[in-house]
């Protein structure tokens, strides 16, 4: 069994490159200046025919068959999968909907099989987005992308690599629920760190979550743990930065989140209108480089993080589809920081201790120490006044007999 698809967003820092599907290798294929394809430096490149161009041609092909409903053994959490739908898009290949029926919005997530029937393993990124439900997004549609008013948000997001390396989905472990895929754990990503991720797709909001950990099991301090979080906006060579959260269209280090389009003008956009949030105030990271070339459709964010032997570190990324640049301006304040965030319903799936675990966001506020320690008092004497009073009647009783 091979041991993962790659998905699209392959770091862009090496030259614009799309990974091909491996067997836990990353192969890639690089973007010639004539706009062809060639085998990246340095990689395996004796598969050359698989590229970008195939990539799109799978999501225009008619689905093969469609299973609703329980099965998939091993691959779900429940059998009564309401809001996740599987596709047959070739007897090799298809993809996961979420979604909720009469929701304005999907997202898709690719897988390989065979025979139609059997899926054998996953990609490594969110592979489709799209927004504007119409009259012909029926229950028989297969290729959902074909039937909203703004798709193609996504060619792969929220992949990432640890020191280099990266993350294939253990397809053993792979489960999917209606509302998110949880691609199991790469053991030994690189010496003493395990690397893990949770993709979620909140019931609420057109949002694609990435939830990236990484976990020292070593004896030692890990320091300047590189962890690079890379992907592919279907905007292509259209894309634009539209605005950034501190007020301009350059990116960098002290932004939380960033607007990309297909195009400057407002209105004007074919594919979805999307917002990158990449960190909040209060981040415990010790660095954080983000990139994404103007014309450039592929996006990296490196961050630099240290992780005490024992414990686990965690990056949490956001997507949101808009319709418009308007509407993604007017929404960005949800992002200002972890508490608004959660009160958006943006962090559900989430334990407390993966909550704990997040370095890019300050953690919520809790009760302070002094408020606390009164109550405790209180509570404390309460508590012992009472137990005083019980032991007084304990003993009038006993004196009565």
């Amino acid at each position: 069994m091979p041991r993962a698809l790659w998905g699209l967003g392959c770091n862009s820092r090496q030259g614009n490159r799309i990974p091909y599907f491996g067997d836990g290798r990353i192969r890639c294929l690089r973007k010639a200046p004539g706009g062809g394809w060639g085998g990246c430096s340095g990689q395996d490149n004796t598969i050359r025919e698989h590229n970008m161009n195939s990539f799109k041609k799978l999501k225009g092909m008619a689905g093969a068959s469609v299973i609703a409903g329980a099965g998939l053994v091993g691959m779900m959490a429940s059998s009564a999968r309401a809001a996740v739908k599987t596709s047959w898009t070739t007897s090799t290949g298809g993809y996961f909907t979420f979604h909720d029926n009469g929701k304005d919005w999907a997202h898709g997530f690719y897988f390989s099989g065979t025979s139609s029937t059997s899926i054998t393993d996953i990609y490594s990124s969110i592979s489709e987005g799209a927004l504007g439900r119409t009259a012909s997004c029926t229950a028989t549609v297969t290729t959902f992308w074909n039937c909203y008013e703004y798709s193609d948000a996504y060619d792969g997001v929220l992949s990432f690599s640890v020191n280099s390396n990266g993350f294939a989905p253990v397809y053993s472990e792979v489960v999917v629920s209606d509302y998110g895929i949880d691609a199991g754990k790469n053991v030994a990503i690189d010496t003493d760190l395990d690397a893990h991720v949770k993709w979620y797709f909140p019931p609420k909001s057109p949002v694609a979550r990435g939830l990236i950990s990484v976990t020292n099991t070593g004896e030692t301090d890990a320091t300047d743990v590189d962890i690079t979080v890379s992907g592919n906006f279907g905007s292509d060579s259209s894309t634009v930065i539209n605005a950034t959260s501190s007020g301009d269209t350059t990116l960098d280090a002290t932004d939380l989140w960033f607007i990309s389009s297909d195009d400057e003008i407002d209105g004007n956009n074919s594919d979805p209108v999307i917002i990158t949030v990449m960190q909040g105030p209060g981040s415990k990271a010790t660095s954080i480089d983000p990139l994404l070339p103007t014309g450039n459709d592929s996006y990296d964010v490196a961050f630099t993080l240290d992780i005490p032997a024992g414990e686990t570190r965690s990056i949490v990324m956001f997507h949101k589809m808009y319709k418009d640049l308007s509407a993604a301006e007017s929404d960005a304040a949800t992002f200002a920081g972890i508490s608004s965030i959660q009160s958006a319903g943006l962090l559900g799936n989430m334990t407390a201790s993966e909550k704990s675990s997040v370095v890019n966001f300050a953690q919520p506020k809790s009760t302070s120490p002094a408020t606390t320690a009164r109550r405790s008092s209180s509570g404390g004497s309460a508590g012992i006044t009472l137990l005083g009073l019980l032991g007084m009647l304990g003993l009038t009783r006993r004196r009565r007999k």
